[in-house]
């Protein structure tokens, strides 16, 4: 079940690709839609949130809980690897699947703007998805339950953190209320850099 999976490649690997793709295409149509449009105000507020996601974020809360996450996704590598039988794998799909959540780790502690975090953060919930058929006889111990008390709970703060920080931003800048809107609208993902 799990060689059906994996395909013969790091499936994390994969979804991420396939996730960066996607998000690099509608960020090429969003950069085309810009230089069409005259208003060069809403090129300054592009240029103001491609500053404030390279400089200003994440915040030094956030990077403790990304490292926490990623701390988690050792400890999972390890767990998955000595209580393998308990959820149902084979001690190779269970070394396969501590392989991933090892990768999962270095690339939450190598995500270095909101855009990285959100795309870890999709590719994760796909792969807890694609895994979730191994399952623990008690709910306490699942695979999916961990992963999302331990790593996808704490990504969520630091992504709902940083927009509610671009937010306040916005409001103590001194903005019309024409502006805000402006602002919230013009949200884009960024490819990385």
């Amino acid at each position: 079940m799990l060689e059906q999976i994996f395909l013969g490649v790091n499936l994390v690997e994969n979804i991420l690709d396939k996730l960066q793709e996607e998000d690099r295409r509608k960020h090429e149509q969003k950069l085309q839609e810009l230089f069409i449009i005259a208003d060069s105000n809403i090129r300054d507020q592009f240029a103001t949130e491609l500053l404030m996601d390279k400089i200003l974020a994440p915040i030094e809360k956030a990077q403790f809980q990304i490292h926490d996450a990623a701390k988690h996704a050792h400890y999972m590598a390890e767990v998955i690897g000595y209580h393998y039988a308990d959820h149902g794998l084979t001690q190779e799909q269970a070394s396969k699947i501590s392989s991933q959540f090892r990768f999962l780790a270095v690339q939450l502690t190598a995500a270095s703007s909101l855009y990285n975090l959100k795309l870890i953060y999709k590719a994760i919930t796909i792969f807890v998805d694609q895994i979730a058929v191994f399952k623990h006889r008690e709910r306490k111990y699942s695979i999916e339950r961990e992963v999302r008390e331990g790593i996808l709970d704490r990504l969520n703060t630091c992504i709902a953190n940083y927009e509610n920080f671009q937010r306040r931003t916005v409001l103590f800048s001194g903005n019309s209320q024409d502006n805000k809107l402006n602002v919230a609208q013009s949200k884009l993902p960024l490819p990385p850099s």
